[in-house]
C-alpha cells in the first residue's frame, strides 16, 4: 500500500482540501488511467474502479474531465468495489496539445507532472525540429524537460546526434539510452525523485514503454517491435497509465503521438528558442515578425551567421501555428458565447409566456 505522499500528494493539494468544504466520505485519490469514461484511481488502499456523476459531463468541452495524473476526491460506494469521483482538484501543471483533427480543443496528455521525459529514437525517425516542438509544449506545461535519445545501440553516430540535440535544447539534460541493452538507464533513474511525477512522451515506437520496464525492473508495460520497413512504431500503450515506482516516484506512460500541435506555446517558445527571444528584444518594433520589418535584430543576426537558419525556420513555423490556434480558439469562444445568450433569451421568452397565461 502507498501513502498519499508516495503518490505525489503535497502542500499544494492539501491546501485545496482546507480551503473548500468537505465532502462526506470523500478521500483523495489519483487518477491512474482513463478508459472511455471509466477510471482507475489509486489511493492509500490500492487501485479501484471509479466513475463520474452526470454533472461532470458538461465539463468535457472545457477540459474539465479528469485525466491521468489528476488528483480527485472520491467516495467509495457501500457494498461495491467502485468509487464515485466527487471533485477534481486544481492542477499544478498540465501537458496539453491541440486535439487531433479539425475541431479546436485542448487535449490533456498528463496532469500534475514535475518532469517530462521527451523520448526520441536514434534511427531514421530522429528529427531535431520535432524535439523543439516537444520542448515548447513542455516548457509551457510548467514541468521541466529531460531529453532521452533512445536506441543508441542502433545509431551510426551518437556523438553527432547528441551535439545537434544539445544545440537545439541548451541547458536541457540529454541522456543517451538503449532499452535493449540497458545503456543509460541508471543515469536516467537519477532524474526520478521520490514524491515527484514524470511522464514519458514521444512518437510511436521510440521505446517509451521499454524504458519504463527497465526503470521498473520488470515487464510492467507491453511492448512491440517497430516495422523494419520504415522504423515506424506500432501503438502498444493505448491509454495514459500512471505507475508507482516504490521509493522513486510516479511515472506516466502515454500512447505514441503521430503529431503534436501546440495548444498554447507562447511562453514555451520563448524558452525553447531563448536566443531568438533575446534578439527580438532588440528589434525596432515590438510586434516584429522577423520577416521584412526594418531594424530587425533577428534577421541581422541571421545575416551575420550568428543565428542558425534551421532554428529560425522552426521558430517561425511554431509561432504561425500558435497564432492560428489562438485565433480559432477565440472564434470557438465567441460561438459558444453566442449559443449561451441564445439559450438565455429562449428561456426568458418561455418564462414570459408562462407569466402571461
Amino acid at each position: 500500500m502507498y501513502t498519499l505522499e508516495d503518490l505525489g500528494w503535497d502542500a499544494y493539494f492539501q491546501q485545496q482540501l482546507t480551503a473548500q468544504p468537505n465532502i462526506e466520505g470523500a478521500e483523495p485519490a489519483r487518477v491512474a488511467e482513463e478508459l472511455k469514461g471509466a477510471y482507475r484511481i489509486i489511493n492509500q488502499r490500492g487501485v479501484v474502479s471509479a466513475f463520474l456523476p452526470g454533472r461532470f459531463l458538461h465539463a468535457a468541452a472545457s477540459g474539465g474531465l479528469p485525466s491521468a495524473g489528476d488528483w480527485v476526491l472520491a467516495r467509495s460506494l457501500p457494498g461495491e468495489d467502485r468509487a464515485l469521483i466527487e471533485r477534481l482538484l486544481e492542477r499544478r501543471t498540465k501537458l496539453s496539445r491541440q486535439q487531433a483533427g479539425e475541431k479546436t480543443g485542448e487535449q490533456l496528455l498528463a496532469a500534475n507532472v514535475d518532469i517530462v521525459f521527451v523520448v526520441a529514437s536514434l534511427n531514421r525517425e530522429y528529427n531535431v525540429r520535432r524535439i523543439e516542438r516537444y520542448l515548447t509544449a513542455v516548457w509551457e506545461s510548467g514541468a521541466r524537460p529531460i531529453l532521452v535519445l533512445n536506441k543508441a545501440d542502433l545509431a551510426e553516430n551518437t556523438a553527432s546526434a547528441l551535439a545537434e540535440t544539445q544545440v537545439a535544447a541548451p541547458g536541457v539534460p540529454v541522456q543517451l539510452t538503449s532499452a535493449a541493452t540497458g545503456e543509460g538507464i541508471e543515469p536516467l533513474q537519477r532524474h526520478l525523485n521520490p514524491r515527484e511525477t514524470g511522464v514519458f512522451v514521444g512518437s510511436s515506437g521510440v521505446g517509451k514503454s521499454s524504458i519504463i520496464n527497465r526503470l521498473a525492473g520488470r515487464e510492467q508495460q507491453a511492448v512491440h517491435d517497430v516495422r523494419s520497413s520504415d522504423d515506424r512504431g506500432r501503438h502498444t500503450t493505448t491509454s495514459r497509465q500512471l505507475l508507482v515506482l516504490p521509493g522513486r516516484g510516479v511515472i506516466i506512460d502515454t500512447p505514441g503521438l503521430r503529431e503534436l500541435q501546440l495548444w498554447d506555446g507562447g511562453g514555451g517558445a520563448g524558452q525553447t528558442f531563448a536566443e531568438i527571444a533575446a534578439l527580438a528584444q532588440r528589434c525596432a518594433f515590438r510586434d516584429c515578425t522577423h520577416e521584412r520589418e526594418p531594424g530587425c535584430a533577428v534577421r541581422a543576426a541571421l545575416e551575420a551567421e550568428e543565428l542558425d537558419e534551421g532554428r529560425l525556420r522552426s521558430y517561425r513555423k511554431l509561432e504561425r501555428e500558435r497564432l492560428f490556434i489562438a485565433r480559432k480558439h477565440d472564434q470557438s469562444l465567441q460561438t459558444e458565447e453566442k449559443r449561451k445568450w441564445k439559450r438565455i433569451q429562449k428561456n426568458n421568452r418561455q418564462r414570459q409566456r408562462v407569466r402571461g397565461r
